[in-house]
């Protein structure tokens, strides 16, 4: 037994020597690239943070574009084929949902037609990234990474359209408001106009009290609609979450100039992470914060003179309409009195399968097209015949030549920021702040003038074009230089009553924005403030609800023990309480008891897997205690918000004592509330403990700052997690501060994978250097890139 013991040990110190070498490329010393102009020097810590010194901007972003490959080229081509619709391709059935919305919107196909549109400016910054890129491929092909031989897949050279494609993949995953007009159609076939108009989302700006009208009233065509998930794609939701970001100006930040703190909340459990850290300094530019391998510069960051972060703004840049076949003729459709033929295309899907002939088998899909985009309801949903659901995307009709991304790097003050953020297709708010004390919170996207409706329900075509062109950027949503000193989104309403169009209907909840507020009552606030605020726990929805749930459960002998765990609860959603367990095991009783008698499994699932459909209304109705949803239609009694809360109470505490035993105090909400890090294409928390970060319990929840959501229907494990957490205090020229759930390099048993993740879990601050003389200080290896072949 103990030579065994041995031989097991000796394998596994082999493995620990020898498997990191097998997926190992070049750190130190010269490597020649062919796409250089000049010399290029990329200094490392131990944390593998690399800092680009670049003679020009141009031999930046070529060394930028190589990094990324260096380190994450098999994330590189992951996003590559989600971006084509190719992902089975690579994944195999896993990946088919994405790709039959992708070839839906076609988005390749837009690329190809906006590659001769862009401009020289914007095709230069590409092309410099893009050439990064292809030198890693074209000359260090014995790096690749080990995962893409197992794989047998071999890259290719770049393209320009690749860059493209992947940049609109991403602008389409943040536009994911067309989902809720699938369910507003649902509702309105299973329950009617009226009850269906009753549940429409209600948008709350807390920064102005006025709610505003419901510009649409639940009339129409009645599709009978049946739907799967087919086009539902687990892929679009990592990028379409939500986020928070703030800055405060000069005077409410400790140290006279602005502190911005950014905070995306993205599906990030997939190592290394979404996010590339790394610094650029040219004789012209000085920038650190995180790229997105995939496309040049950064998405959050500082330069000298600005700093920037986003969350994502839902302004609503997608609309279904309701298409009439001709009844003449059924390959055609009616335009008002027109009769117009659709345009079909034809789309093949390659699934990766062991079995087939070639290692491959394929889905061909037969699309067909108005002048308003492709018929969705061809795939994976039935309508009343002769009816189709077409879907109309605002970006290939309104896109410019410029993404603006090179302009925000460059820019210096925040009145330049915004310029730059006015020609974003990406439905984003910018967070924004200058050396001077300006902070801005920016609106980006491509807005269409609605002409009917807002946007939740789908309007029938007709002759007249329910778009009539797009928001100017001018008067798209904009906060500048507010008297309270600070700016800030949760994902929130940012419109106010008056607001001249339709923007969206599709928010958060006000608790995380109204919980910003209440950090941001401080006369001044400090780099450590900003952190902690990050990471805040305190869950303000269940401070609302709290009172009336302790009330009703102290009526119950059986859930007095509910009632004094939530009411000694300091409402914070700490991993080690019982309490936040119970409030959300109550909460999804709740939201069950409400609809079960009116909605069947399947439109009740769908319904309560958005939350920013149902939560925001769902709260007003508990909190005024009144709602004719409250009675249970299959009872004779009339039953109120008590009756349903203590339904719900009796629920909650049958399942957490089957999960967790009967002692309520021995519960522990980060048993429950777990996220897992994971190698994407090797998923499972098994695998996860040997190539991957482990399951770990997690604070926080999807109504809290530091995020944690999870899926309503599949409890309570986070998908939707903080992807990343950076502050940036502009008077601060040394570095900021930031951590994210990863690290640097994709290769497996590599230090460089997994190595933020500790500080990520435990809340400790790391940083990125921005001084010189900081970055020289923690410098371990340097690496030189040297023009030529």
């Amino acid at each position: 037994m103990k030579k065994i013991l041995v031989v097991l040990l000796l394998l596994v110190l082999v493995a620990i020597v020898l498997l990191p070498q097998l997926d190992a490329y070049q750190r130190e010393g010269v490597i020649s690239l062919p796409s250089l102009e000049a010399e290029v020097r990329v200094l490392r810590g131990d944390d593998g943070v690399p800092y680009v010194y670049a003679e020009s901007l141009n031999d930046a972003l070529v060394a930028q574009g190589f990094l990324h490959a260096q380190d994450r080229l098999f994330q590189l081509e992951l996003h590559k084929y989600l971006a084509y619709g190719r992902l089975a391709e690579f994944m195999g059935e896993r990946g088919l949902r994405n790709d039959r919305i992708v070839r839906l919107v076609d988005i390749a196909g837009f690329a190809r037609q906006q590659l001769p549109r862009i401009s020289s400016a914007e095709r230069n910054y590409l092309q410099r990234y893009l050439d990064g890129i292809n030198d890693f491929i074209t000359t260090r092909e014995h790096e690749f990474p080990l995962m893409l031989g197992v794989m047998g897949h071999e890259p290719q050279v770049w393209t320009l359209e690749d860059l493209l494609a992947i940049q609109y993949f991403r602008v389409w995953s943040s536009s994911v408001n067309w989902q809720q007009e699938l369910l507003t159609l649902r509702l309105i076939d299973a329950l009617g106009e009226e009850a269906a108009q009753s549940l429409r989302p209600l948008a709350i700006n807390p920064d102005d009290f006025a709610v505003g009208p419901d510009h649409s009233q639940f009339a129409g065509v009645n599709l009978q609609l049946d739907v799967d998930d087919s086009l539902v794609s687990p892929f679009q939701a990592r990028y379409a979450m939500g986020s928070d970001a703030w800055a405060t100006d000069a005077v409410k930040s400790v140290g006279a100039a602005p502190i911005l703190s950014s905070d995306p909340h993205l599906d990030a459990r997939n190592l290394p992470g979404f996010w590339y850290p790394m610094a650029i300094v040219t004789p012209q530019l000085r920038v650190v914060g995180a790229s997105n391998p995939g496309g040049p510069g950064f998405g959050i960051g500082r330069n000298s003179y600005i700093a920037w972060g986003a969350t994502n703004g839902y302004s609503d840049m997608v609309d279904l309409f309701i298409e009439t076949s001709d009844p003449a003729n059924p390959e055609n459709y009616l335009e008002g009195d027109r009769s117009l033929p659709f345009t079909l295309r034809s789309e093949e899907l390659l699934i990766s399968d062991r079995e087939a002939e070639g290692g491959f088998r394929s889905e061909v899909m037969q699309i067909r097209e108005t002048t308003r985009g492709a018929i969705i309801s061809d795939h994976g949903m039935s309508v009343t015949e002769g009816l189709q659901l077409s879907l109309r995307w605002s970006v290939p009709e309104f896109a410019g030549p410029d993404s603006g991304n090179q302009q925000l790097l460059l820019a210096s003050t925040v009145d330049e920021a915004i310029a730059a953020i006015a020609v974003m297709t990406t439905p984003l708010n910018y967070i924004v702040a200058d050396v001077s004390g300006n902070v801005a919170r920016v609106a980006s996207g491509v807005v269409p003038i609605r002409v009917r409706g807002d946007g939740l329900v789908p309007q029938v075509a007709g002759e007249q074009d329910n778009w009539a062109g797009r928001i100017p950027p001018s008067q798209m949503p904009l906060q500048l230089n507010p008297d309270k000193g600070w700016v800030g989104s949760t994902n929130n309403r940012v419109t106010g009553s008056d607001y001249p169009y339709v923007y969206s209907t599709h928010f958060s909840g006000d608790w995380r924005y109204r919980r910003v507020m209440e950090l941001m009552e401080k006369d001044q606030l400090n780099v450590d403030d900003h952190w902690a605020a990050n990471q805040d726990i305190k869950n303000l929805l269940a401070e609302r609800m709290r009172p009336a749930l302790v009330s009703v459960f102290a009526t119950d002998a059986s859930l007095q023990s509910l009632a004094t765990e939530l009411g000694n609860w300091n409402l914070e959603d700490s991993e080690d309480a019982a309490a936040p367990l119970i409030f959300q095991a109550v909460l999804r009783q709740l939201a069950i008891a409400t609809f079960a008698d009116d909605m069947d499994d399947s439109l009740m699932q769908a319904y309560l897997a958005q939350p920013y459909y149902w939560q925001q209304r769902f709260l007003s109705w508990f909190e005024e205690d009144a709602s004719r949803w409250f009675d249970d239609s299959r009872t004779d009694a009339v039953e109120g918000r008590d009756d349903i809360i203590l339904l719900a109470g009796r629920a909650a505490l049958e399942e957490l004592e089957s999960d967790w035993g009967s002692d309520p105090a021995a519960w522990r909400w980060g048993d429950a509330h777990t996220v897992t890090f994971a190698h994407p294409f090797i998923p499972g928390k098994t695998a996860a403990r040997w190539i991957g970060g482990g399951t770990h319990p997690l604070s926080g929840s999807g109504e809290t700052l530091k995020r944690g959501v999870y899926d309503f229907n599949a409890p309570y494990e986070a998908r939707i997690i903080d992807s990343l957490r950076m502050i940036v205090d502009l008077s601060d020229g040394e570095k900021v501060v930031a951590h994210f759930p990863g690290g640097v390099s994709e290769r497996w048993f590599d230090p460089w994978n997994t190595n933020f993740l500790d500080a990520y879990l435990n809340g400790e601050k790391r940083y990125w250097w921005f001084s010189d003389t900081a970055i020289t200080a923690n410098t371990d290896s340097t690496l030189l890139l040297k023009p030529g072949g």
